[in-house]
């Protein structure tokens, strides 16, 4: 089921850089805030602290281990950002380790767009299948991954700082539209 997309919005898709990670920590509190209230405890939502956050995305920004793409609007607003790499238990393996879209952008395409984009970059680098973890109960995240052909594998956790199930997704990066 696609779900009809309000005016989408024309962003530049670009690499993420250590001075972005104030503005991203923006977007994943207020995302995490809009998106997941009833999907993970009350108290997670409420603990995000946005200087932790800034930091912690400084240190994934400046590594080489992940590759970060960021929609950065015409005003230079960024909108959302996309994790992805190797698998961290498999590196012959893909993997996306986050996707967030800014709630003010949100159904405009934009997830879909980050989520292509970074596929296509792991197809690219013959990273294959891609795996990434969901919350189980976030059904609209869900709806998008099953629109790229992403299934469960299976496997499941409950990260204590999350306190939420979540589920593994695998998709073989070739079948991806």
């Amino acid at each position: 089921m696609n779900v009809p997309l309000d005016d989408p919005l024309d962003v530049r898709l670009r690499t993420g850089r250590p001075d972005d990670a104030v503005r991203l920590a923006a977007v994943f509190v207020s995302a995490w805030r809009r998106s997941y209230p009833g999907v993970v405890p009350e108290k997670s939502l409420r603990r995000l602290d946005a200087k932790k956050i800034a930091t912690w995305l400084q240190t994934l920004l400046g590594s080489s281990a992940s590759t970060t793409t960021v929609p950065e609007s015409d005003d230079h607003e960024l909108l959302g950002f996309c994790r992805y790499g190797e698998d961290p238990n498999d590196g012959r393996n893909g993997h996306v380790f986050s996707r967030y879209v800014s709630p003010s952008a949100s159904n405009r395409g934009i997830g879909r767009r980050l989520l292509a984009h970074a596929l296509e970059n792991l197809e690219r680098r013959r990273l294959d299948p891609v795996t990434l973890w969901v919350f189980e109960r976030n059904e609209l995240a869900g709806r998008l991954y099953d629109s790229f052909g992403f299934s469960p594998d299976g496997a499941r956790r409950v990260a204590p700082e999350y306190g939420a199930e979540e589920i593994r997704l695998r998709v073989v990066a070739k079948s991806v539209p």
